[in-house]
């Protein structure tokens, strides 16, 4: 990765397969999303996403 492309969701996932994550924020899903967006454009690989089981989802 160049240092001046700009990190996506998708290349910050590819970068976050494998490792070991655990959740460090709740919110809405759109709070989430201004979250994430923040984020990567810092530089900061990060994913939004429900555990498994919350809101009946998994």
């Amino acid at each position: 990765m160049d240092l001046q492309d700009p990190l996506t969701a998708a290349l910050a996932e590819d970068l976050l397969d494998g490792a070991a994550v655990v959740p460090a924020m709740s919110g809405s899903i759109p709070d989430m999303k201004k979250l994430r967006d923040r984020c990567l454009d810092a530089g900061i690989a990060v994913m939004v996403g429900c555990p498994p089981g919350a809101a009946g989802k998994g």
